[in-house]
């Protein structure tokens, strides 16, 4: 009963989807893409640490819904410091069902920081979420690219990026977050 459910919810998630992108609702920073809400903008975010600079580069930067992948200019990008380890996650408020994880990456310098970085999706914060279910991994590491990260309907409240077994820093310049809600019928 339990895939076949998970199999429904990823159909319907689908379907609902592509209904909301065919009457044009809500924003990406994908060019010319329209889709529906980003479920991490304006959620709380989180991040391994601060990297001092005169734009304040806090976790929440890779939700306020700026796309501009300008760290120095627009100041809209998040930074830690060269930690090992890096890691950021959004916490959504509520368990979804994620398809897709969109991530977009710094555009004026240092894209190879998110090489490799892994995309976690789950229910538990601790350890940073690094130990929930992996969605995918950052393999575009272009300056200003954006990767497209399907999930495949993974459950979860937190959505995290980490890069693993490196000493670096994590920069991102905005993540979003799209899925739906899990109304479980069975409880």
């Amino acid at each position: 009963m339990g895939s076949r459910r998970m199999f429904f919810v990823s159909w319907t998630g689908l379907l609902g989807l592509a209904l909301l992108v065919s009457r044009g609702e809500g924003q990406s920073c994908l060019p010319g893409v329209q889709v529906v809400p980003n479920l991490a903008r304006g959620r709380p975010a989180f991040q391994s640490s601060t990297y001092q600079h005169p734009k304040s580069l806090v976790a929440g930067k890779a939700v306020d819904g700026n796309c501009n992948g300008n760290l120095d200019g627009a100041g809209s990008c998040t930074h830690t410091n060269g930690d090992m380890e890096p890691w950021w996650y959004v916490d959504l408020g509520d368990e979804y069902a994620i398809f897709a994880v969109v991530i977009k990456n710094r555009g004026e310098c240092c894209g190879d920081r998110i090489r490799g970085a892994e995309i976690h999706v789950g229910d538990f914060v601790a350890e940073n979420s690094k130990f929930n279910p992996l969605c995918g991994t950052i393999a575009d590491t272009s300056l200003g690219s954006i990767s497209t990260i399907h999930c495949n309907g993974l459950r979860g409240r937190f959505v995290s990026v980490n890069i693993p077994n490196r000493n670096d820093a994590l920069t991102l310049c905005e993540v979003e977050v799209y899925g739906m809600k899990v109304e479980d019928r069975c409880r």
